[in-house]
């Protein structure tokens, strides 16, 4: 074998090593571990593969406006399970940026 196609070869092990690990994941690990994810898999990758939606990012408001339109399209679930499915959108894929600690008074100290 010569060196041109030894080496070919040797890359393109390793690059399918590399890409294993990530095709071994299941679908479900591209979403945060938080309250309500079973819910979500449940019910949204019934029809979804969970990376479909994983990085979106919406507000509240419109993650309910999806999950309305996939009620519309066929998708099942119960008052409880919408609410953990919405709950869960809201606080883990939201578009909402994480709220700003408290600002540090920066005025310097007075009657010194």
């Amino acid at each position: 074998m010569n060196l041109r196609l030894s080496l070919a070869v040797a890359a393109t092990l390793l690059g399918l090593a590399a890409v294993g690990p990530v095709l071994a994941q299941a679908p479900e690990d591209a979403l945060p571990d938080a309250p309500g994810k079973d819910v979500v898999v449940r019910v949204c990758t019934a029809c979804h593969d969970a990376s479909q939606f994983a990085a979106a990012r919406h507000t509240p408001e419109e993650w309910d406006g999806e999950i309305t339109k996939m009620q519309g399209a066929g998708a099942e679930m119960t008052a409880e399970e919408q609410a953990a499915v919405s709950a869960y959108l809201a606080k883990n894929l939201s578009s909402k940026p994480a709220p700003s600690p408290p600002a540090a008074d920066t005025k310097p100290p007075t009657g010194l």
